[in-house]
């Protein structure tokens, strides 16, 4: 029985060594088991320092920009009379024949032939099959490899590369 007493007493001794907590301070209402120690705030600040930092430094290097020396300019002299532009006559303007229109193709989306779903892309916009690309050519026929356009009497069959 005296070992036992002696590792009792032996227990006793290191839990008094140790830092001691009391019952009370884990029963009390006023202790949260919960509770979380508060996190730093200085992520917080670092960041906005940073973002403050690049804010700056961008509106340093664009008024710099602005701020260079524009290369002078010699002043127009007025000795030389402007061309003077006749106008063309329609029955001429009828018979020459109109320039291919200036696409930029983007894409293009080719389903079936003559499917309603077929699209051109092209100069930021989206053409069916009978649209308007400008006031003189019509998208006439879309398909795997080109497309077809019209202006009056002329067709032009264009690929999309």
């Amino acid at each position: 029985m005296s070992y036992i007493l002696d590792a009792l007493k032996k227990a006793e001794r290191d839990r008094l060594r140790e830092d001691p907590k009391e019952l009370d301070d884990f029963a009390s209402s006023n202790w949260d088991p919960y509770y979380q120690p508060s996190k730093s705030d200085f992520p917080k600040y670092l960041f906005f320092l940073v973002c403050a930092i690049l804010v700056f430094g961008s509106w340093i290097i664009y008024s710099g920009i602005i701020r260079l020396p524009q290369p002078e300019q010699s002043p127009i002299t007025a000795t030389t009379a402007p061309p003077v532009i006749e106008p063309v006559a329609s029955s001429t303007a009828l018979e020459t024949p109109q320039a291919t229109p200036d696409l930029q193709i983007s894409g293009h989306m080719f389903i079936a032939e003559g499917s309603a779903s077929n699209r051109l892309f092209a100069n930021g916009r989206s053409f069916r099959e009978g649209d308007k690309i400008d006031s003189q050519w019509t998208l006439v026929a879309i398909g795997v490899e080109s497309f077809s356009i019209s202006a009056g009497q002329r067709q032009e069959t264009l690929r999309y590369r």
